[in-house]
């Protein structure tokens, strides 16, 4: 909570731990909001962490990375970074949703909108399609629909408005941390809605605040690709307690497009546990 709040902190939409994987993953990584909680997915930050192993290898053009969903690859596109965002559902109970429903039409009334679509991509989604989006008060009706009752995990808010069939604008209240200029699995799950529904293609340009993601349904996979910014790079010297001993553990800090992702370069011989204790105290 620190780290993310904007005027006390570094400032960020989204904090993300990097550490050795267990497993075939080149790395595992922990998501973390501004409130604290823990996410399952984030395709940006995905996106971000895979930017940062590519430059550190340029020999490598595919990455595995292990996320709480499970293991997402990423590809080098050129300039750009794609990452493979796994399988896209609409089952009620793999959003999850609180009891049975139809998930393309999800009764929660929003002026001039469509009922909404629930879509799971790693994490929760609700989906509105309407006009003129940017009109739409999203901090007034945000945090109502993120915490309705339909949803016991809460959930990720998009408004949609359909330009053409290869062509969407998307705005976005992201669950645990408020309005943001973008989110990644919300693209995916927009245009995935925006497919089922038949408004538009499989390859659908994402026109966002700041910028545009570009997303392919493919096999009912969600494939994102788009550019990755560098804003600074930085250093951060965390104190922690262990067994009675104060230890400085040094961390790599690196801020990409509102995504912090701390690397701790300090070995110890009890490393994973204090990765542990670095996710609690954040």
């Amino acid at each position: 909570r620190k780290l993310s709040d904007r005027r006390t902190g570094a400032g960020c939409d989204q904090l993300i731990t990097i550490t050795n994987s267990k497993n075939e993953a080149d790395v595992k990584i922990a998501i973390f909001n501004p409130s604290g909680d823990r996410a399952e997915a984030c395709g940006n930050g995905t996106r971000c962490i895979a930017r940062i192993l590519f430059d550190e290898n340029k020999n490598k053009d595919l990455l595995k990375i292990q996320s709480d969903y499970g293991i997402l690859e990423a590809k080098k596109e050129g300039n750009d970074i794609s990452v493979n965002m796994g399988e896209v559902s609409t089952v009620w109970d793999k959003i999850p949703l609180s009891s049975q429903m139809d998930t393309m039409d999800i009764p929660i009334f929003i002026k001039g909108y469509s009922n909404g679509v629930a879509v799971n991509v790693g994490n929760p989604h609700i989906v509105f399609f309407g006009e003129s989006i940017g009109k739409t008060n999203l901090e007034e009706i945000g945090p109502s629909i993120e915490n309705h009752k339909f949803f016991p995990n809460k959930t990720n808010v998009e408004l949609v408005e359909i330009i053409n069939s290869n062509s969407i604008k998307m705005r976005v209240w992201e669950r645990g941390v408020g309005k943001t200029l973008a989110c990644g699995s919300g693209a995916c799950a927009s245009v995935y809605a925006a497919w089922k529904k038949n408004l538009t293609d499989r390859k659908v340009e994402v026109i966002l605040e700041k910028g545009s993601l570009f997303i392919n349904i493919d096999n009912n996979k969600a494939i994102m690709t788009g550019p990755t910014e560098i804003n600074y790079y930085g250093n951060l010297e965390i104190w922690l307690m262990d067994n009675n001993e104060i230890i400085n553990l040094g961390c790599n800090l690196n801020i990409y497009e509102g995504k912090i992702v701390l690397c701790t370069y300090t070995v110890t011989e009890d490393d994973t546990h204090l990765a542990k204790k670095i996710w609690i105290y954040f």
